[in-house]
């Protein structure tokens, strides 16, 4: 048997392939690009997410038979906003965890509201 684990970092996606007993089998990173429009600002499209971690599974599992995995364990990366119409269809770059672009709210929410 087979678990897979992935991190959907910043940068990119880790992936690990271990068998039952815990021996690591294969590691694969795929990165993508982050976006910084303008200053403070941090950006990604969710697609290179998606592209990058089939991508990632694909080679991690090459030398394996793939119906021997039996889990699947995915952590992402900090909070962010994936804005989606009624159709579940991005709208928009993914905002993250590292944007600084409400900087101005927020101190004004920590002066009147923390207050």
């Amino acid at each position: 048997m087979y678990f897979i684990g992935i991190d959907l970092g910043t940068s990119a996606v880790k992936l690990l392939l271990m068998e039952e007993r815990g021996r690591i089998e294969n590691i694969v990173s795929r990165a993508y690009p982050l976006s910084m429009p303008r200053p403070g600002w941090s950006e990604q499209d969710p697609a290179d997410w998606i592209r990058a971690s089939f991508e990632g599974i694909r080679e991690l599992t090459k030398d394996v038979d793939r119906s021997l995995v039996r889990g699947i364990g995915i952590a992402g990366q900090m909070h962010g906003l994936v804005a989606l119409d009624r159709e579940d269809r991005v709208l928009r770059p993914a905002i993250l965890w590292n944007d600084g672009r409400t900087e101005e709210e927020t101190v004004w929410l920590n002066e009147t509201v923390g207050a």
